[in-house]
């Protein structure tokens, strides 16, 4: 009986710290797991007891890649716990300043961290060496788009100027067309860049997930939504329905489940459920013969970059649409409520949940992309590993890290267990 056992101990190009064990035998796969090793990080429980004020600056330091996500959804659920309305445009400029963080994300993550899986290179260093204008290319649009973030943030991570019920700095019309005209530049190299990424030849392992993502009926929302998957549309309110958290022994991120099933957040998910890409985006998938709705796991790095033209095409609207935003004092009607809010983050689905008592935190909830997206990593690697299991030891780490870095993985973000013995 031939037994082989297979260790990654710790996976490279990713978030965090995570790792891989595949066990095989007589050519036919056992077992996989996929651990999450990292520190915990507690944030659920030093935001009670602090003021509703601040709990979206604490919300933003517990990613430095999608701050702007976690403190977006943060500061919409304390303003959905305590009535409080925001102004039109400023919820035009919080939309603008999401997707610049998420092209900034995506691209981060595609040249960086995925593009070298592809190219034969170690490392994104070890192309600079052979293909340094595509990296030129990443770092022009990073620079951009992190520009863009700061116009309106103040800064391009962990942004200073979100506050409950608006923003605290005066935006004016000549800084909103600058963000117009700055991702008005980067739109070709968005194009290239996803050209590229629709060229590449990925794993065929294809599987029928059950995936998640916001939708509104007539666009691919990032900011506000219904929460849909597969088979089951509801408010994020009833999240806790339908969406279970779990852990287990080998990992210190939670995970999830919708209605008992594994399912897939992100880029994929995103572009699965939403029928509403714009005419540029989906013409230039379809010219590589890539559509969506698509099965094809690794397909994500794609439909990354095919979000990227789409988005930068939505905001171009957005920008035109929106008016200067002036600071206001905000009145506060109540300082006990429970809000919940949802968003699209980089990585997918992101909710956060507080209870508020006498203006301070009793209760936080957040559950992470990762977090919801790590059962069914595992889940896949086991399908796919299963198809390739008679390769050699070399083959299957490669192939293995490809799946998992496809997801682009966050893992600091998903760790929120502690064992007390």
């Amino acid at each position: 009986m031939a037994e082989r056992r297979i260790r990654i101990d710790e996976i490279t190009k990713i978030e965090g710290h995570a790792n891989l064990t595949v066990e095989i035998e007589d050519e036919e796969l056992k077992r996989v797991i996929f651990g999450v090793h990292e520190g915990s990080r507690y944030f659920e429980a030093f935001m009670k007891g602090k003021s509703y004020i601040y709990l979206h600056e604490l919300a933003g330091r517990i990613c430095g890649i999608c701050t702007v996500a976690h403190e977006l959804a943060s500061v919409k659920a304390v303003e959905n716990a305590l009535g409080i309305q925001v102004p039109e445009n400023a919820e035009k400029l919080r939309e603008l300043m999401l997707i610049s963080s998420h092209i900034q994300s995506h691209i981060l993550h595609l040249y960086f961290l995925a593009l070298p899986d592809y190219m034969n290179a170690e490392s994104v260093i070890s192309l600079t060496l052979t293909h340094k204008n595509l990296v030129k290319k990443a770092f022009r649009i990073k620079e951009a788009t992190n520009y863009m973030t700061s116009l309106i943030g103040g800064r391009a991570v962990q942004p200073c100027t979100l506050k409950v019920g608006g923003f605290t700095k005066r935006i004016s019309k000549e800084c909103i067309e600058r963000y117009r005209k700055k991702m008005k530049e980067i739109y070709p190299l968005l194009v290239e860049t996803a050209e590229l990424f629709l060229s590449l030849e990925y794993p065929p392992y294809e599987r029928d997930n059950e995936y998640l993502a916001l939708y509104n009926g007539k666009s691919i929302p990032l900011y506000d939504g219904k929460i849909k998957s597969t088979h089951v549309e509801f408010p994020a309110e009833k999240y806790m329905e339908h969406i279970k958290e779990y852990i287990v022994d080998y990992s210190t991120a939670k995970r999830s489940r919708i209605d008992g099933k594994d399912y897939m957040v992100g880029a994929l998910s995103r572009l699965n459920l939403n029928p509403y890409l714009r005419d540029e985006a989906r013409e230039l998938a379809e010219s590589y013969r890539i559509s969506f709705p698509n099965n094809r796991v690794a397909l994500i790095n794609a439909a990354q970059a095919i979000e990227n033209v789409h988005y930068a095409l939505e905001s171009l609207e957005i920008a035109d649409s929106t008016k200067e935003y002036e600071p206001k004092k905000i009145n506060v009607g109540r300082i006990d409520g429970e809000g919940i809010a949802a968003i699209e983050a980089p990585r997918g689905l992101l909710i956060h949940h507080y209870r508020i008592k006498k203006g301070r935190c009793t209760y936080a909830n957040i559950i992470t992309p990762t977090a919801m997206n790590t059962e069914n990593i595992e889940r896949n690697l086991q399908g796919y590993l299963s198809e390739i299991a008679c390769e050699s030891d070399d083959v299957i780490r490669v192939e293995a890290e490809k799946l998992i870095r496809a997801y682009d993985p966050c893992i600091s973000c998903s760790v929120h267990v502690v064992r007390v013995k």
